[in-house]
């Protein structure tokens, strides 16, 4: 396969993914709600509890919820893919992972590297997941609805601007709270309310568009 039938391909796997908008928010939204309400229970486990915790097991609690909200994700597709009768792994969704993975993996390995690094920096490692989380959503602007977009670009100058004030000491300086509890201050605003504030919006868009079908 030549460079313009290779482009000819992405092209068409594109103009697919764009009009299967309604399928990927129809999959997306209950994605956003578990995991919403998951972040928001953890953030609450550990912020009453996080004097209790080490940053080890605090960053396993996250890990885990980020494993198990993928799975259902995953397992959202893989059930609509065996309702439309196509292939778990299309075309489109190796497109999605390949914009995906890249930022998803750099984020992941910085924040484990500033978690279990000399200076063990729990709220850099959260403020860098949600950085990254949001840089791979964004990753996908070529052929995601726009809702997601915008909850990438959210995520991302969030994370970004409050890792930027946090390494220049203000955030140190201005709060005695401790990394734990800021950090799930942090999920809670981000992970939580961001996703529930998505799947909210998204869930409103579909009923208007039902309502004008």
């Amino acid at each position: 396969m030549n460079d313009s039938d290779k482009a000819l391909e992405h092209l068409k796997v594109i103009r697919g993914l764009m009009e299967k908008a309604t399928v990927y928010r129809a999959v997306s939204v209950p994605t956003a709600i578990i995991g919403g309400l998951l972040a928001l229970v953890a953030s609450a486990a550990v912020y009453f509890l996080g004097e209790q915790f080490d940053t080890a097991t605090t960053v396993a609690i996250w890990l885990g919820i980020a494993v198990l909200v993928n799975a259902i994700h995953h397992g959202l597709i893989w059930r609509t893919a065996q309702t439309e009768g196509e292939p778990y792994l299309s075309s489109g969704l190796r497109m999605a992972l390949k914009a995906l993975l890249p930022p998803m993996f750099v984020g992941g390995v910085l924040g484990l590297a500033l978690a279990y690094g000399p200076a063990a920096d729990l709220v850099a490692t959260t403020l860098v997941w949600i950085t990254f989380y949001g840089l791979a959503l964004m990753a996908t602007s070529g052929f995601s609805p726009r809702s997601l977009r915008v909850l990438g670009l959210a995520f991302t100058l969030t994370g970004s601007l409050l890792l930027a004030v946090h390494w220049a000491g203000g955030a140190q300086s201005a709060s005695s709270i401790s990394p734990q509890r800021m950090a799930a201050i942090l999920m809670a605003m981000t992970f939580g309310l961001f996703h529930l504030l998505y799947a909210g919006y998204t869930r409103s868009q579909q009923r208007d568009s039902a309502l004008e079908a």
